[in-house]
């Protein structure tokens, strides 16, 4: 199992951020950032927040705490997290748990046509 400094190193190395640029980013010292990722130093229940809530994880992932037979998730796709957050794209991802898995497959199918239109318009 991963400590809290680990995943913090590497969702801060996911993010392609420096220790200095996340603890500008938190108001923080790199040092704190850095005590951190090398578990000499636990964030309080309130920066431990502020992290999940930053890089988009819940509290207990940060903390390790998962049942046995979950597995480490990995962080989310930033791309992804962005079409969650656009009002038109959130309308259509809601309604995917709804169809079917073929009904998702002409849904993905006819998706890369319309990005492969897309990308031939642009040239």
């Amino acid at each position: 199992m991963s400590s809290i400094g680990e995943k913090l190193a590497e969702l801060r190395r996911q993010k392609g951020l420096s220790q200095a640029e996340l603890a500008r980013l938190l108001n923080l010292g790199q040092s704190t950032i850095a005590m951190y990722e090398k578990n000499k130093r636990a964030p309080d229940y309130h920066q431990l927040a502020r992290l999940a809530d930053f890089f988009n994880v819940s509290v207990d992932y940060l903390l390790g705490r998962k049942r046995e037979d979950e597995k480490d998730a990995p962080p989310p796709n930033e791309n992804l997290l962005a079409a969650a957050r656009d009002p038109l794209f959130r309308k259509l991802l809601v309604q995917i748990p709804d169809l079917s898995e073929e009904e998702k497959r002409s849904v993905a199918e006819h998706w890369e046509w319309a990005l492969e239109f897309v990308k031939k318009k642009r040239r």
